[in-house]
């Protein structure tokens, strides 16, 4: 009798980790998402269990973490997550969080100026995307309370992202706002007349580009703001205020050099060295088959000792090595991914004496 109440008490122990092996189960019923690790910083609001798994969890299932953790200070923790399935079968995830001291702020991407006409919408977050060295909730603020879309003009927009540990970043833009829409027509409709009264047209190609260097140089002052959204538009803005910055000086050089039928390529510095954009062109004096390819830069420029138009790789790569901005950083000027560009010719034809010792 004994022996049978021993088997018995066999049986239901046998019973009993089957069923706690099935409460605790590598196969859930439906496909769960993966797990990540995370990375908080100090001062964020602790992430709860759901917020490990890279999507959300099907319907009827929830996640709890298998213990009590105290994240009470900086370092990696091992973690493990159960999530429970409609009947209450658990699977088991196991992760890792850490925490660390965060005075990092969040980076804002995409952020630019925008155009619009009088009685056009303009939609603020189209093409922004917030990102940041920690996990977590970032939010992202427009304060767009200044900009009149009834009225001409430019208008100041604010964008502020905060990450969960309280950094922030602010960011600001300029809303241009047009009476009209500026088309190729109406911009040749004035530069024309400049053509016919300033270039030759039997001249040759490179007396014609230092033709549009000295109209364009000497005929606009410069202005630190100007809309980088549309050549036509900053090259007919220039041409009627005779102002603007480095975009107009290009954007209008290029208007010449597409009225003449001279070959040329847009080229702009590479984003992130430094905070400020800048813009110019190289322009084929050769021809289709034999280019002659040189940097041509109309921007008045402070300090600078010596022409911007036609020059070769070795100038422009030593006019970037000799120039440092107000905070001390060089090598950014002239900065752009040389292999997405043809090489220029290495004839330097405009002398730059004041380059040579950095050639």
């Amino acid at each position: 009798m004994k022996y049978g109440f021993r088997f018995c008490l066999l049986a239901v122990c046998m019973l009993c980790l089957l069923l706690a092996s099935a409460c605790i189960s590598s196969q859930p019923s439906e496909p769960l998402p993966g797990v990540r690790e995370l990375t908080y910083g100090v001062g964020a609001p602790l992430p709860h269990a759901e917020d490990f798994f890279e999507t959300a969890l099907p319907d009827g299932y929830t996640a709890k973490f298998a213990e009590e953790y105290s994240f009470s200070h900086t370092g990696s923790y091992s973690i493990r997550i159960l999530v429970s399935d409609k009947s209450g079968k658990e699977t088991a995830f196991d992760t890792s969080f850490t925490l660390v001291m965060d005075h990092e702020p969040p980076l804002i991407h995409g952020v630019r100026d925008l155009s619009v006409c009088i009685g056009d919408g303009v939609s603020y977050r189209n093409g922004i995307t917030v990102s940041d060295n920690c996990d977590g909730k970032i939010e992202l603020l427009v304060d767009s309370y200044a900009v009149d879309l009834s009225a001409e003009g430019r208008y100041p927009v604010f964008y502020t992202a905060m990450d969960a540990a309280g950094n922030q970043t602010v960011k600001q833009i300029t809303v241009y706002v047009y009476r009209e829409v500026v088309t190729e027509e109406m911009l040749y409709a004035l530069l024309d007349p400049i053509i016919a009264a300033n270039i030759p047209s039997s001249a040759s190609k490179e007396d014609k580009v230092r033709a549009v260097y000295d109209y364009v140089y000497y005929s606009v002052s410069y202005d630190p703001v100007s809309d980088k959204n549309d050549w036509v538009r900053a090259a007919y803005d220039g041409l009627r205020t005779g102002e603007g910055d480095c975009y107009t000086y290009f954007a209008l050089s290029k208007a010449f050099f597409e009225r003449l039928g001279i070959e040329n390529i847009d080229i702009k510095r590479t984003e992130g060295i430094v905070d400020e954009r800048h813009y110019w062109s190289l322009v084929n004096i050769g021809t289709k088959t034999e280019p002659l390819w040189y940097h041509f830069d109309a921007t008045r420029l402070s300090g600078i000792q010596h022409s911007g138009c036609l020059l070769t790789d070795l100038q422009v790569q030593a006019y970037t090595r000799q120039r440092f901005d107000v905070s001390g950083v060089n090598g950014y000027f002239y900065a752009y991914d040389v292999t997405q560009y043809p090489a220029s010719a290495e004839r330097i034809i405009t002398p730059t004496p004041s380059l040579e010792p950095y050639y």
